[in-house]
C-alpha cells in the first residue's frame, strides 16, 4: 500500500471514528421547522467565538478608538461562553439549553457594545456575528 493510499484509510478511520463517538444528538440532527439545524448552532457559536477573540484583539490594537476596558472583556466573556455552548451542544450535554440562553442573551449584550462603533467594520462585523449566533441559540434553547 502507497503511503498516501495509507494516509487517506487512516484520514477516513478517524473521521468516521469520530463520528461514531459523538452522541446521536451532536452527528446531525434533522433541522426543525425552519431549518435550523443543532450543527448550524454550533457553527454560528464557533463563528462569534472567533469573532469576539479577532474583535477584542483588534481594539486594543487601536488606542484611537477609545475603547472602554469593559468592551474588551464583554468580547472575551462571549467568546468564551460561545465555545463552551458550542462544546456542550458537540457532546450533546443535557445543559446546554441553559448554555444557549446564556449564549443568547450575552450574544445580544456584545452586539449592542458594538454598534456603539458604527464607523468601525471590525465591530460592525461582530455585532452582527453575535445577533445571528444569539438568535440561533435562543431558538434552540426554545426547541429543546
Amino acid at each position: 500500500m502507497q503511503l498516501r493510499d495509507r494516509r487517506e484509510l487512516l484520514a477516513g478511520l478517524t473521521l468516521a471514528g469520530a463520528a461514531a463517538a459523538m452522541p446521536a444528538a451532536a452527528q446531525a440532527p434533522p433541522p426543525n421547522g425552519d431549518g435550523m439545524s443543532m450543527d448550524d448552532c454550533v457553527a454560528l457559536c464557533i463563528a462569534s467565538h472567533r469573532s469576539c477573540l479577532t474583535s477584542a484583539r483588534h481594539v486594543m490594537g487601536q488606542p484611537q478608538l477609545r475603547t472602554p476596558a469593559q468592551l474588551v472583556a464583554l468580547l472575551q466573556d462571549c467568546a468564551e461562553l460561545c465555545q463552551t455552548t458550542a462544546n456542550s451542544m458537540l457532546r450533546g450535554a443535557p445543559t446546554h439549553t441553559l448554555l444557549c440562553r446564556a449564549c443568547a442573551d450575552l450574544c445580544e449584550a456584545c452586539a449592542q457594545a458594538c454598534d456603539a462603533f458604527k464607523n468601525d467594520a471590525v465591530l460592525t462585523r461582530c455585532a452582527a456575528t453575535c445577533r445571528e449566533c444569539g438568535a440561533a441559540c435562543r431558538h434552540m434553547a426554545m426547541e429543546m
